[in-house]
């Protein structure tokens, strides 16, 4: 399993270290770590990982204000964009839910018209029908009026000395229609009773309508509200496309020009290794054979504590991976900066990436010439001659590309830089 080192102070690698560094921890070892062993790991870990984060954090001051600044206009016009896009992204997503719910509404709208449309039409015919049982009772009762009534024929056959036959054959003709008219009168109350039912079906029906109606236009609205918040937001993401552009375009330009002051400061650092040769050719200074050099220079700062080391790393903005030539470190402006060894000024001078510097020559030491460096100092205590050991030679400052009042500290051996911690005592 591999788990990259992170190189980066954004927020967020300290917990993705951590966790990768848990889910090694569980699947390469054969028994689960103690507690106590696993909280060691982690803490050592959280070290690394903020000493990476603070490493990084001091090398983007590394790079000009300039192009800072570009880069933090382009991150941030990128940002505004990312939040654009899913913005986007979500009122699309709303627009199809939205558009869907109303296509579906539409369909259970027709259905219900449908079933609307059946209940009407079964209302007609319940009301035909109750219709016709009304008019039928109707002549039934008006023929019992007109025609004399059944019962007062068979009082009639009684008085009359009819048989026995014809009373009981009269009886039968009265109940028949007796049953006839009660059973139509049941039939007739049913119905009703039906159309009453079927009524109530079509009111619901065209209650459910109506509020589906009501429903439907209002997803139209959040149709047409979701269609022009959309479109809203795709012109502002062309407008911001377009800042985004332009911000990429003078962060590239700043970074361009960075490239060159590069260019330009391995120029002059040429010319004074040239110089720091001849020096040392001509044998100026006494040539010191002390054994270890471990120790053997004073401090350039007092009250201080570094901020970043000498050291190989990635450039936060640039990309590429180079040496990190000295060690910074925390210097309040105007703090004084001390000669680390008796010696002789021999530049200084100006750098848009350095700022004002102060290159002091400290003669050889065991046949290897030594030269320290001091950067980003805000005036000069000395700009010329010799010095003694202790001795203020400028004070700290913020000059060049820096983002703080600080001291960055070199020590050139035959002209090379290499770590200033070993050679401090």
């Amino acid at each position: 399993m591999h788990c990259p080192r992170v190189r980066s102070p954004r927020a967020g690698s300290l917990a993705a270290v951590l966790s990768c560094a848990v889910v090694a921890a569980v699947l390469l070892s054969p028994t689960l770590p103690s507690s106590a062993d696993e909280k060691d790991r982690l803490e050592q870990e959280q070290r690394e990982v903020q000493q990476d984060q603070k490493a990084a954090a001091e090398d983007l001051e590394h790079s000009s204000a300039g192009l800072r600044k570009a880069s933090a206009t382009y991150a941030a016009a990128r940002k505004k964009l990312d939040q654009a896009q899913t913005r986007l992204d979500e009122l699309n997503a709303k627009l199809v839910e939205v558009q869907a719910a109303h296509t579906k509404l539409e369909a259970e709208l027709a259905e219900q018209k449908l079933l609307l449309a059946e209940a009407k039409r079964e209302l007609a015919e319940g009301q035909a029908e109750v219709k016709a049982q009304r008019e039928e009772m109707r002549d039934a009762i008006l023929t019992r009026f007109t025609g004399g009534d059944p019962r007062l024929a068979q009082a009639a056959a009684l008085l009359s000395g009819g048989s026995l036959e014809d009373l009981m054959r009269q009886q039968t003709y009265v109940d028949a229609a007796s049953a006839g008219q009660d059973a139509t009168l049941q039939r007739m109350e049913a119905t009703e009773t039906m159309l009453v039912v079927r009524e109530g079906e079509v009111q619901e029906a065209t209650d459910a309508i109506a509020a589906k109606e009501k429903k439907a236009r209002e997803l139209v609205a959040e149709v047409d509200s979701l269609r022009d918040q959309a479109a809203a937001a795709h012109a502002e993401m062309s407008t911001l496309a377009d800042q985004a552009a332009t911000a990429k375009q003078s962060a590239e330009a700043a970074r361009a020009a960075d490239a060159a002051e590069l260019r330009k400061l391995e120029s002059e650092e040429s010319a004074l290794r040239t110089k720091i040769r001849s020096l040392a050719s001509a044998g100026s200074g006494s040539d010191r054979n002390v054994g270890s050099v471990g120790g053997l220079f004073g401090p350039p700062v007092t009250d201080t504590y570094v901020t970043s080391p000498y050291g190989i790393r990635k450039h936060p903005i640039y990309g590429y991976v180079s040496l990190h030539n000295g060690t910074d470190f925390s210097a309040p402006c105007g703090r004084p900066l001390l000669a680390v060894d008796s010696g002789q000024i021999i530049s200084t001078s100006y750098s848009s990436v350095w700022g004002n510097r102060l290159h002091l020559y400290l003669g050889k030491v065991n046949g290897h010439s030594y030269t320290a460096v001091y950067n980003h100092i805000s005036s000069y205590a000395k700009s010329s001659g010799t010095v003694g050991r202790g001795e203020t030679v400028a004070y700290a400052g913020t000059t060049g590309w820096s983002t703080g009042c600080h001291l960055h500290f070199t020590i050139l051996r035959d002209g090379t830089p290499v770590d200033p911690a070993p050679l401090l005592g």
